[in-house]
Formats: C-alpha cells, structure tokens, sequence
C-alpha cells in the first residue's frame, strides 16, 4: 500500500507517521518511510533551499518547479522502487500538499498545479490521511514544537487558504482521502481511526 499523511503545520502528522511505523513493525509488514520535500539525496538539498528562512527564492514559480523537482526524483529513487519490491510506502506529505499549498497558500492558478502535478508522474496513493486542524491551533502547536520554518512563518491567511484547498481536494479524491479531525482528539483516538480505516482497505484489496 502506498499511504500519505497530509495536513496543515502542526496538525500531528509526524506522531501518527511514526506510530503506523512502530505498527507495521509488529505486523511483520515491510515498508520504507519517506517525505517530500527530502525524499532522496538531491531532495535534502532541495528541502533545505524551500524550508530555510535564510533561502534566497524570491519567485513562487521557482517555488513550484522545486517541488516539482523533488517529487520527479523521489518517485524514480524511492518510490516506485519501493512499490515495484512489494514495500508498503509511508510518505509525510505529497501530491496534495502541492495542491494545497501551492493552488491554496501562494494562489497559483489552479489548473496550472495540476498540471504540474501531471507531468511529474506522480502514482495515486491508496490512501491519504487529512489530519484536519485549525490553522490557529495547529500554528500554536508548531510554534511550541520548535523554531518555525519558511512556511510556518507565513500569514494566517495564508493557512487558512491551505486549510481549504485541502478540503477541497479531498473532497474531490474522496475515494482515497480519510479526513480526520485532530482539534480535541486524543493522540490514540486518531491512530485507531487510522488503523481501521487501513484495515478496511486490506480487507477490500
């Protein structure tokens, strides 16, 4: 299976990540864990131009063919060899997170990300985690986590446009996209609704 986690900054992402993996060790299931930006080699230099708040892009074009970049060489190192083992791949954000933070956050044209996100190749995952969260809570929870990066430091409305073209996309993609509200939740309360919801897609397959 090829599983996403998506969300907003501070939205619990990584926690549940690394509890799927501690999860999938103790069900004997192979896997690489993985993230865009900084998926491969090439990636980690990419990931440290985009996310640096000392970083030089000035255009939100180069913004774009960046990730882009990352992506198309993700999917040739990491990914699709991963999948073509037979590895499950756990991936802390992908295509949506171009969606929405470059069609919602820096307002890009919206058939332009998608095609964008075309010509990368990109697979379809079988599955995608939106953890939803308010941007007011979840920039709360960044901001008391560690120093905020290039996006982070973004406007409030900037968050909240990246809030609602995820929304949007997974209403779009319902077929794949399991929204899960994180406002209030209890760390376990979200991963049981992950597993289950993976559950029932192995039992479908």
């Amino acid at each position: 299976m090829f599983i996403t986690f998506e969300g907003i900054e501070g939205s619990g992402k990584s926690t549940q990540r690394k509890r799927l993996l501690q999860w999938l060790d103790q069900q004997n299931i192979s896997y690489i864990s993985t993230r865009e930006p900084g998926g491969t080699g090439v990636g980690h230099v990419l990931r440290d131009l985009l996310l640096s708040n000392t970083s030089s892009i000035v255009s939100n074009r180069t913004e774009l063919f960046l990730f882009a970049a990352d992506r198309c060489e993700h999917l040739a190192q990491v990914i699709r060899p991963a999948l073509a083992r037979g590895d499950w791949v756990i991936c802390d954000r992908y295509v949506d997170s171009t969606y929405a933070y470059q069609c919602g956050g820096r307002e890009h044209n919206e058939q332009d990300i998608l095609d964008i996100i075309r010509l990368t190749n990109a697979i379809e995952p079988d599955l995608t985690f939106l953890l939803d969260m308010s941007p007011e809570e979840g920039l709360r929870r960044a901001k008391a986590r560690a120093d905020l990066d290039r996006f982070e430091n973004e406007q409030l409305s900037f968050h909240q446009r990246v809030r609602e073209a995820y929304l949007k996309t997974a209403t779009k993609h319902h077929h794949r996209f399991s929204i899960i509200p994180s406002d209030g939740q209890s760390v376990d309360a979200i991963f049981d609704m992950i597993v289950t919801k993976i559950n029932e897609r192995r039992q479908m397959a």
